[in-house]
This record gives C-alpha cells, structure tokens and sequence, in this order.
C-alpha cells in the first residue's frame, strides 16, 4: 500500500509541476520545453501505470501486461468503462512517447496542456487508490 501512496503523490506533484507550466506558459516548438513536458507527462503515465499494475495485484489479479491492469481494475468494479478508455489513451501516450517519438504529434500534446488533460491522471489515481483496501 505504501508504494501506491508514494506513486499517488508523485502523480499529483507531477499535476502540480504541470500546472506550473501552464500558468507560466511554455513554447512547444522550443526544444527544452517539450522534453521538459514530455517527460513529466510520460513519469505521470507511467506512474498510473505502475499504480493500475500494483492494484490490480492487491485486489487478487496480478496482470503481465499494462492492458491487463486497466481490464482487471474494471472487472473488480474500480474502473467504469470511461475510465478504462482513459487508461487505455495514457498507456498508448505513453508506447508513442517511449516508442514512437519520431511520430509524435505535438499538436496533440498542447491539448493535454490547454486543457489540462493530465489533471485527469491524478483524477484516475485518486479514484484507484480509494477503491484499495487500507493497510
């Protein structure tokens, strides 16, 4: 449990590092800001990821795969299918930032900013570590 609570608080400090960007504004053409926001939004992926992934173990399935996480928190009722959707969307951020970075769409990046798309994140965290049992 401990470690859920520590990737909780990491993802809302990450929330928080972003709101900071956001309201100091920031130029996605410039280098150095879109690596700096690309890498808090891929630690934020990552981290509901390995939350997603540890709570479905405490809650009695493990998964092997990231997918497998989000399917079993839905199945043990945690996660409604908007959830699930959501989770599927920042795990697939996630591949292309790792993976597919060639193809990134920058355009796509400044939504999640402009919206702030990323509070949801921690949204989804609060809303998984309140379905775990307490320690």
């Amino acid at each position: 449990m401990a470690k859920v609570r520590a990737l909780l608080e990491f993802i809302a400090k990450l929330s928080a590092y972003l709101d900071g960007v956001v309201e100091r504004g920031y130029d996605l053409s410039n280098w150095d800001d879109l690596m700096r926001i690309l890498h808090a939004l891929q630690l934020q992926a990552q981290a509901l990821i390995d939350m997603a992934q540890r709570a479905a173990s405490l809650l009695g399935e493990p998964a092997q795969t990231y997918m497998e996480a989000g399917e079993a928190l839905r199945r043990r009722g945690v996660l409604n299918p908007q959830d699930l959707t959501l989770y599927r969307s920042v795990v697939g951020f996630r591949n292309v930032v790792v993976h597919g970075y060639v193809s990134l769409d920058t355009a796509k990046v400044e939504e999640v900013l402009r919206k702030r798309l990323y509070r949801r994140i921690l949204e989804l965290a609060e809303k998984i570590n309140a379905h775990l049992p307490d320690p």
